[in-house]
């Protein structure tokens, strides 16, 4: 009965993320464009503007409690962790973090090798002399040594991991380890909760782009949604190629798998939605035993947003552009750590990268107006961006199953996959 009923916790229901019978992100499509044309015809109306400025109010409440949400989200997301997997399966556990944490760091790394190509960055602000690799190194290290001592959510990021540890660690502190767990829920449930209201806060901020920049704005919206579909359509490719390289698993399972989860991610954009069929299809297409596939999935939909953070780095590029902001190569490896590990409990749902990640990016960068950043953050970040994003979390997910039993299966002493897939 207990297995019977987490497999139904996890299956979400036939109407979440449906609105009068259609799905949410094409209603974050249709508020898009619908926002990108007003504030384009009538970028002087008052009408207009006000709607745009009730967009930018939800961004900057997030602005004013980044500190807390992160810091009970990121304590939370650790202590859960440490509590429910912590002697039991320690080496599976510790396995699965160590893949995700690797995969993250490589499709950052892949990321910022690219953006120079695809945008045309500088290596370096302008005036400064191109350093070689040490010296890249040890500029990175003392922006990040700099950065962390001054600036309250990034000493929020790191303190909440060592709480969250220390909290699930040790007995005498489980009640507090269980009071983050029952606030980082709620927060999560909040944000789940307004997801009606998304596809409008888009709709009302993407006005400000046409309305404050015109026809470039939307070009340069454009330009960065190619950026991330390309990049994501490339990661997708290598992990299909990774797996194919390093697991017994068959071309067809695995393009079977890609076929059947990456659609469907796309079509969500979200991991949350996506994660009933992503199951389904790694023990239907990949023939993974049942529990490495709940395993590997149902971590990969809280610690795996690959390409979210992939597709974080382009647009803080395109938001740069916009606002004026001076940005190099340089500034792009200073965001990899922070971003990275942003990654690991950004929401999965459309558009939670960009509410997470952007008033950090914004300090780091030294955006002059911060609430301005987040909001032109937020609105790049949004329709079809996610939806790609998603699409290749996702299929990564599964890929991670494969990883565990076939290279690390018999250590593990894991049961055999299915035959005849």
């Amino acid at each position: 009965m207990a297995s019977k009923r987490t497999e139904d916790d996890q299956r979400p229901s036939n109407k979440e993320g449906v609105y009068f019978g259609v799905p949410l992100p094409f209603w974050v499509i249709g508020f898009l464009v619908l926002g990108l044309t007003l504030g384009y015809l009538f970028p002087n109306d008052p009408t207009i503007k006000l709607l745009y400025y009730s967009g930018t109010i939800f961004p900057k409440a997030i602005v004013t409690l980044a500190a807390f949400l992160i810091f009970n989200l990121l304590a939370a997301a650790t202590a859960k962790l440490v509590l429910m997997h912590g002697k039991r399966a320690g080496r599976l556990f510790g396995l699965i973090l160590g893949i995700y944490v690797t995969m993250g760091l490589a499709s950052l790394l892949l990321v910022a090798a690219l953006i120079p190509l695809l945008t045309g960055i500088p290596l370096t602000s302008e005036g400064a002399d191109t350093p070689g690799a040490a010296a890249s190194l040890a500029q990175v290290a003392h922006t990040l040594s700099t950065v962390l001592s001054q600036q309250p959510l990034l000493q929020a990021l790191v303190g909440a991991v060592a709480v969250g540890y220390l909290s699930a660690r040790y007995r005498p502190l489980h009640s507090i380890a269980h009071g983050f767990i029952t606030v980082g829920d709620l927060i999560l449930r909040g944000f789940k909760a307004l997801l009606w209201y998304y596809p409008i806060m888009i709709g009302c901020l993407s006005i400000g782009i046409p309305m404050k920049f015109g026809s470039k704005g939307m070009a340069l919206y454009g330009q960065t949604v190619v950026w991330v579909a390309l990049v994501t359509l490339l990661w997708s490719f290598v992990m299909i190629l990774v797996a194919r390289l390093l697991t017994r698993r068959t071309m067809k399972q695995i393009l079977s798998y890609w076929a059947t989860v990456w659609p469907t991610g796309f079509g969500t954009g979200g991991s949350y939605d996506t994660l009933a069929v992503n199951i389904l299809s790694a023990e239907r297409d990949l023939g993974l035993p049942r529990k490495i596939a709940e395993v590997s999935i149902v971590f990969g939909t809280v610690l795996n947003k690959n390409c979210s953070t992939a597709g974080v780095l382009l647009v803080t590029v395109g938001v740069a552009a916009l606002l004026g902001i001076p940005i190099s190569e340089m500034e792009i490896l200073m965001l990899i750590p922070p971003v990275m590990i942003l990654g690991l409990e950004s929401p999965g749902v459309p558009g939670g990268a960009g509410f997470f990640m952007s008033p950090i990016i914004g300090v780091m960068l030294g955006a002059p107006d911060l609430n301005l950043f987040v909001t032109t953050f937020v609105t790049l970040y949004s329709g079809l961006i996610p939806m790609f994003a998603a699409a290749g979390n996702t299929t990564s997910d599964g890929i991670v199953g494969a990883f565990l039993h076939d290279l690390f299966g018999k250590q593990l002493k894991l049961s055999p996959s299915r035959k005849g897939v």
